[in-house]
């Protein structure tokens, strides 16, 4: 993972699929933001990426592209899995999928418009992005962040 900026008390990493599936994440307080639009994903893989980041303390999943939905819904399903039928405590992971959004707008939506737990510290609280389709977006990212911070608010 490579920290690419901080805005709003939120550092933000770019991380590769490869090193999130090697268990390479954050180990708490952290939101994945992942964008996926050229190729449906493997749900093996995925699963193993979902059962790691609860382990991790993932706190928000965050889907976007043409495939957003389909992870968001991968993701609950893990869940799901996890507190039904392997008798796992509740996880309390908040997921939402950005099908219809521009990728700022979805980003921006990673320091506004969040649902996190109340234990959360949010003076260590992180933002992963990755791409699923193997685009580096470190430089539109780190675009967004300067804009963000000359208080533009990215249209859907």
């Amino acid at each position: 993972m490579n920290q690419i900026g901080t805005y709003h008390n939120r550092t933000v990493f770019w991380a590769s699929y490869d090193d999130i599936l090697c268990n390479k994440m954050p180990k708490n307080d952290w939101i994945c933001f992942i964008t996926c639009s050229k190729k449906k994903p493997s749900l093996d893989a995925f699963e193993t990426f979902t059962r790691n980041a609860i382990q991790n303390g993932i706190l928000e999943f965050k889907g976007h592209g043409v495939y957003g939905e389909l992870l968001h819904d991968w993701f609950d399903e893990t869940i799901n899995i996890m507190e039904v039928m392997e008798n796992n405590s509740e996880v309390d992971v908040m997921t939402t999928w950005h099908d219809n959004e521009s990728y700022a707008s979805a980003f921006w939506q990673c320091f506004f418009a969040t649902c996190l737990p109340d234990a959360t510290d949010y003076t260590h609280l992180k933002i992963v992005c990755l791409d699923l389709d193997g685009m580096n977006r470190t430089h539109e990212l780190k675009k967004y962040i300067h804009r963000f911070e000359n208080e533009w608010i990215p249209e859907n």
